[in-house]
């Protein structure tokens, strides 16, 4: 397992943040763009829920709202066809500015990108039709189970039930 992802995993982001863009600067993962865009999109608009409870400080989070959509845009350039990228890419502007983002609209995104298997836009979806996408909730909360970044923590939270 990647050595960022293991610092993430252990809850150690400033350290998983360094090690992500070194990573960057060379040839890295999806996974690693992906992890590297949604660290700094928490530490840019997470503050009570992400930052205050890891330490995370306000230059920090100054970083993290400069770079997370570079992050995600650079990602973007080096894996086009993404489905998860341009996921989050959508999701961080419907969240952070209140940009449309529909289960409509999720659901093209599925379609485009068809040929990527990932099924994280399904927790987007789950929120809208918890019957419907229960199969895809299961296997999403499995995932999150083996792998505990903070990606896959945040997914927890929203569908995981309580």
């Amino acid at each position: 397992m990647n050595a960022a992802i293991i610092k993430e995993i252990n809850k150690e982001y400033i350290e998983a943040v360094e090690l992500y863009e070194k990573d960057i600067k060379k040839s890295a993962s999806l996974e690693s763009y992906i992890n590297l865009a949604f660290l700094y999109w928490c530490f840019a608009f997470e503050l009570f829920e992400f930052n205050i409870p890891n330490n995370i400080s306000e230059k920090l989070s100054v970083i993290g709202g400069n770079r997370y959509s570079k992050i995600l845009g650079l990602g973007l350039n080096n894996y086009p066809n993404s489905m998860e990228l341009n996921f989050w890419k959508r999701y961080f502007s419907h969240i952070s500015f209140g940009e449309e983002f529909s289960d409509n609209d999720c659901k093209q995104l599925i379609v485009k990108y068809r040929n990527d298997e990932n099924i994280i836009p399904y927790f987007y979806l789950y929120l809208f039709d918890k019957k419907k996408y229960e199969t895809e909730k299961n296997k999403l909360l499995d995932e999150c189970s083996v792998k505990p970044t903070a990606k896959n923590i945040y997914i927890r939270s929203i569908i995981e039930d309580k």
